[in-house]
């Protein structure tokens, strides 16, 4: 008696899967290994930012101990402001990181505000500009000064570490400016950020 052929056929086809199977079974390997290091120290560099009044040689770092932001008074010497005259200070900004590797740095001045002391309404009748210069000289020289801080931003070129660059500022009374703010004061805040590029 023999193998039925249906039998035949079904045992040929298993065959034929099986050695399919067996041609196509990958392979894997285990690999792992290890390295021992010798004990090493971490330490983290500082974003320090130092600045210096141009008029008063106050300086300061940009972030206070406890992350406070630095204010620095500047002044405009001993200029008398009359309506349509200008007062000019500015602030030397130095990009003084201990990173490794090249740390350039811009800043940007925005936002201002000009607020009265007391009763005063000597805000309206100013503006304040700026611009960037080489050296702390240049704030006195009266042009280049485009840019409002109290309507836009000024935006510095990139700062190197270890170098630094000057923001210059220009306080404005406008010359319709009535004989009633004589005598009187204000306050003027410009924020000025520091940004790693």
């Amino acid at each position: 008696m023999g193998i039925p052929r249906g039998v035949r056929a079904a045992a040929l086809i298993a065959a034929a899967v099986l050695l399919g199977l067996l041609a196509v079974q990958g392979s894997y390997a285990l690999w792992n290994a290890a390295v021992s290091s010798s004990p090493g120290s971490v330490s983290a560099a500082s974003f320090t930012v130092n600045l210096t009044g141009t008029s008063t040689g106050q300086s300061t770092s940009m972030t206070l101990a406890g992350g406070q932001s630095a204010v620095l008074a500047l002044t405009g010497g001993a200029t008398v402001l009359t309506p349509g005259t200008s007062a000019y200070a500015g602030v030397l900004v130095g990009n003084a990181s201990d990173a490794g590797g090249p740390f350039s740095i811009s800043l940007t001045a925005a936002g201002a505000s000009i607020a009265n002391v007391g009763t005063g309404s000597l805000a309206a009748y100013l503006s304040v500009n700026a611009k960037t210069a080489a050296t702390t000289t240049d704030c006195a020289v009266p042009t280049g000064y485009s840019t409002s801080v109290l309507t836009s931003s000024l935006t510095t070129a990139a700062v190197p570490k270890g170098g630094s660059t000057v923001i210059c500022f220009q306080v404005s009374l406008s010359p319709s400016a009535p004989a009633a703010v004589k005598g009187q004061s204000v306050n003027i805040t410009v924020p000025v950020t520091a940004q790693q590029l």
